[in-house]
């Protein structure tokens, strides 16, 4: 009973924190740019929230099995957090909404801005996430790498890693997210001019991908099942889930879609990577 109430107690505290550390960040930028659209209705408190509860029930999880404290737990928290949450989704939107987009539909200044907004964000709620879970405290030694010893073996692995990644996106662009989306998709994305080299594109992103899913199979202590299940929740939680707040840049019936394209296909692309780089596991960074 004890247990469940402290439990209960630091997932309702984080959650409140992450709710803030959204706020505060957006304070710092200028705004709530990523979060609602400023022109037309104020933030809605309500998703938001959904999206700290959400968030922050994937961080307990994640950060209370990885075998690591002190700073190299928070670089590794940082990561992964900012990583797939922010940066590689800030990645795609500045290619598909200003570089590809004829006019562009947001300033690569913005996306800039919405990337600080993540970083500070990140950097806000990463270290006390460590704090309340009590393993802010160093193991002692001498800093170590957070990353496994690079071979050829790893490298080739990272790439075939890529090369899925870029199916993935490709099949469930294809398959799940124009059907879903329907007319939205086209009054959003009809104005793209994708260049021929796309696919190399996704690729680099895919090597990014594969960097976060490395970190995880190396410091979860998990197995099996648990771990390929374990790695596409992480990427299919923290990918999506901001989606569940409204914002000026997708229609609500695109956005929707997005979360189903995003939820399947990290979920099969987490699971795959996990198990190609499950074994580059068993040599830890020394």
């Amino acid at each position: 009973m004890k247990s469940t109430l402290v439990f209960f107690t630091r997932f309702i505290a984080l959650s409140v924190w992450h709710f803030l550390s959204l706020m505060i960040a957006a304070l710092v930028v200028g705004s709530f740019m990523s979060l609602a659209d400023q022109a037309q209705a104020p933030a809605n408190v309500v998703s938001i929230f959904s999206v700290s509860l959400l968030e922050t029930a994937v961080m307990i999880w994640v950060l209370s099995r990885l075998q690591l404290s002190g700073v190299r737990l928070l670089l590794v928290a940082l990561l992964v957090f900012h990583g797939v949450k922010t940066f590689l989704m800030m990645i795609e939107l500045v290619f598909f909404l200003n570089i590809w987009a004829s006019p562009a539909l947001i300033s690569v200044e913005r996306v800039l801005a919405l990337e600080l907004h993540g970083l500070l964000m990140a950097c806000l709620y990463c270290p006390m996430a460590i704090l309340l879970l009590k393993k802010w405290r160093s193991s002692g030694g001498s800093p170590q790498s957070v990353f496994p010893a690079i071979n050829a073996r790893l490298i080739l692995k990272i790439i075939v890693v890529s090369l899925i990644y870029a199916a993935c996106y490709w099949v469930a662009g294809a398959y799940l997210l124009i059907p879903l989306a329907g007319e939205s998709f086209g009054f959003t994305y009809g104005h793209l001019q994708v260049p021929a080299w796309m696919p190399l594109f996704q690729m680099a992103r895919g090597l990014l991908w594969a960097v976060i899913v490395l970190l995880l199979v190396t410091y979860l202590p998990l197995r099996g099942t648990k771990l390929y299940l374990g790695v596409g929740l992480i990427l299919a939680t923290l990918g999506s889930a901001q989606l569940l707040s409204p914002n000026p840049y997708m229609l609500d019936h695109l956005r929707y879609a997005h979360i189903v394209e995003i939820w399947v296909s990290m979920m099969i692309f987490g699971g795959m990577a996990a198990w190609i780089l499950k074994s580059t596991s068993a040599e830890k960074a020394v």
